[in-house]
């Protein structure tokens, strides 16, 4: 029996796996601070990936299935999804209305330092580097939220340690099944056709290892400003869910 030939998409899942350790917000314990710190700055980052990140490599993108895809997911992402009627920023909204936090407080959301260096780094990696680092660069986050098993991008840990109903965590629900769709093996596996040497292998490698490192600061800085609006909670005595009024 032969063995499959490992591909530069193999060793793509293998750098993102590789870096799961190292995504803090992602896999350490999920608090009330920490999931307001999440929406807050993940609502800027959606909006970040399908206004300004995926539109820098599109353009050079010479797939074109890849480019109806992705233009695809856009829409659903800022405009409409015709699965579920309303755009996914809908979606976060509503779950960072389960958790305490006004509309005025999302509208007005700013990046913290951290997660801002994210921000810049996938840009530049979007417009500079190969077609496919900025395709991986908007994609890897993805990846690990559907292949890590116990992670905090789970309805189930949403509910169980804040309280939710189905319906709150109905973004991370659906989530699980459209990311399925954004990233992973199947979804990159057209990568390999467009690697024409070393000098595109190599950086495509390298690149995905500096989107990796940005999305490190994306959770970095999103674990540090949970952190501190955990502590503002607890200053105030108010340090859990069914403590804050929703309305």
């Amino acid at each position: 029996m032969t063995s499959k030939i490992p591909t530069i998409v193999d060793e793509i899942c293998e750098l993102c796996l590789a870096s799961a350790p190292e995504m803090s917000w992602l896999i350490e314990p999920l608090t009330l601070g920490r999931a307001r710190a999440y929406v807050l700055q993940h609502l800027l980052r959606n909006r970040l990936l399908s206004a300004v990140i995926r539109p820098a490599w599109l353009s050079r993108c010479p797939d074109t299935e890849i480019v109806e895809k992705t233009i695809e997911q856009m829409r659903e992402e800022l405009v409409h999804d015709d699965v579920i009627g309303r755009a996914h920023t809908e979606l976060i909204i509503q779950l960072g209305n389960s958790i305490g936090l006004s509309d005025t407080e999302m509208r007005s959301s700013t990046p913290t330092p951290l997660v801002e260096a994210a921000f810049n780094l996938w840009e530049n990696l979007a417009r500079t580097r190969h077609w496919a680092v900025g395709f991986l660069s908007s994609s890897v986050g993805e990846y690990l939220i559907v292949t890590l098993k116990d992670c905090n991008f789970r309805a189930e840990q949403w509910q169980r340690t804040l309280g939710l109903s189905e319906n709150d965590v109905f973004f991370f629900s659906y989530h699980e099944k459209a990311d399925l769709l954004h990233a992973g093996s199947a979804v990159w596996k057209p990568i390999v056709k467009h690697v024409h040497d070393t000098k595109d292998r190599n950086e495509i490698l390298s690149g995905t290892k500096m989107a990796l490192e940005a999305l490190r600061l994306f959770y970095r800085g999103v674990a540090d400003l949970g952190d501190e609006l955990d502590q503002n909670l607890r200053a105030k005595g108010k340090p859990h869910l069914e403590q804050v009024s929703l309305k």
